[in-house]
């Protein structure tokens, strides 16, 4: 489904290829082994795919300096991906990193949403 020369502008990284996505996901399938995703809605037009989705897992590995908790952490996210020739050609991805980072009980909630 990804074209050879495929572009991810993820959260923190910009990938290039199939090798380098791949090798990021599998990563994180060492530090959420049992990380799992439920799409929650899917909206095309043209060539653009935008997909709002929920992703879970329990954390098992180092994240980012962060120990392994042992929670299981839920966040939410958008990716729109752009298809070329059949072919995922470039993705942009935006998630909820404050609210894994709140399911790893590593920061507290801001004030306002502890009501």
């Amino acid at each position: 489904m990804l074209s050879e020369d495929v572009v991810e502008h993820g959260v923190s990284d910009e990938l290039h290829g199939v090798d380098e996505i791949m090798g990021f996901l599998d990563a994180h399938f060492e530090i959420l082994p049992d990380y799992t995703g439920t799409t929650e809605a899917m909206v095309a037009e043209d060539e653009t795919v935008v997909v709002r989705y929920t992703v879970s897992g329990t954390h098992t590995g180092e994240y980012q300096g962060i120990e392994p908790t042992g929670h299981t952490v839920e966040w939410t996210g958008v990716g729109i991906y752009r298809i070329e020739d059949d072919e995922i050609a470039e993705i942009w991805l935006e998630e909820d990193r404050l609210g894994l980072l709140e399911g790893l009980e590593v920061v507290e909630r801001p004030a306002h949403l502890r009501i």
